[in-house]
């Protein structure tokens, strides 16, 4: 009797662990998400003038993706960034117009085969045609995109707000996305010139490329406008919490007084920018406003140009 029921014991235990054993291994482990090869292409934006580092947008970007879950590739011929930046592939070219890009993009999507482009171009075809901008050549490069890569996935930005020029280009570059959008291509509009922006402390030196800070303020951005699609293409993302904006300094370095253009120096450019201002040519994005109040209160009016003309002429 015993014996009988320590044989049903046996083969009741050995039954239930067979069930076990057949669901666990009928239990499907979820497909690790998909490494996304994105390609940064434009101009000197991209490539990271202005940025000591060169590391442009990318680098905090990089890091942005990353934290959210995401694996990322960043694929091209270029390469640029500071050494925490682990990945410093792109395709920025400084000086570089739409019709270069152009004649560029065909081996640069075959040789890297992306799965997705960032496009930031058009700045310098308003330099090289005087002030008019270039919608045609935008809209053809778009078609050439997906001509060569039709699955691929497109995002196209305009410019933070500077200099004045650049704002007629960027009033074109939505209705070119929507467009392409509407026939039915993958590709997505990314509104830099949402950038909160201050042209004391976003524009470096050379008066012209966005500062570290600036980047900051674009990577924040970039990954504003394209998180929620990356993930939809990398698919299986595991949860993560939501990575905090790249923070900017809240009290950068102002130089000093009287460079009124930010070049680090002081003279008559200086002394001209202010009176321009003065006289109600230039707007304040135009000028360093703490570096041009030279009698510090709180003012900037015609008693300041006195005093830089008073400097410069050696007179105090």
């Amino acid at each position: 009797m015993f014996k009988l029921r320590n044989l049903a014991a046996k083969v009741l235990s050995t039954l239930l662990v067979s069930i076990m054993v057949v669901g666990v291994m009928g239990i499907e482990s979820p497909a690790a998400s998909k490494t996304l090869k994105i390609m940064p292409v434009g101009d000197s934006c991209t490539a990271g003038m202005g940025d000591g580092e060169m590391g442009s947008y990318r680098t905090d970007l990089y890091r942005l993706l990353t934290d959210a879950g995401l694996s990322i590739d960043f694929v091209g011929s270029q390469r640029g960034g500071p050494s925490h930046l682990p990945d410093k592939d792109n395709e920025g070219h400084s000086g570089w117009t739409i019709p270069q890009i152009a004649s560029n993009i065909n081996n640069w999507l075959n040789t890297y085969d992306p799965d997705v482009v960032f496009l930031w171009i058009g700045g310098n075809d308003m330099f090289v045609s005087g002030g008019n901008p270039n919608p045609t050549g935008l809209s053809n490069l778009i078609d050439q995109i997906f001509t060569v890569k039709p699955n691929i996935t497109l995002f196209v930005s305009d410019y933070y707000p500077w200099p004045e020029m650049v704002k007629q280009y960027n009033a074109l570059i939505p209705g070119i996305v929507q467009q392409k959008a509407n026939e039915g291509k993958k590709v997505y509009f990314v509104k830099l010139s949402d950038i909160q922006f201050n042209r004391n402390t976003d524009i470096s030196g050379d008066g012209l490329h966005l500062s570290t800070t600036g980047y900051t303020k674009i990577a924040n951005l970039w990954y504003k406008y394209t998180i929620d699609v990356l993930k939809s293409l990398a698919g299986n993302v595991q949860p993560t919490p939501t990575p905090t904006s790249i923070p900017t300094p809240s009290n950068p370095p102002q130089g000093k007084k009287g460079d009124i253009n930010s070049d680090g120096k002081v003279n008559s450019t200086d002394y001209s920018l202010l009176k321009r201002y003065v006289l109600k040519i230039v707007n304040e994005n135009s000028i360093n406003v703490a570096n041009a109040d030279m009698n510090d209160d709180g003012k900037i009016n015609s008693t300041d140009c006195s005093v830089l003309k008073r400097v410069l002429l050696k007179i105090m």
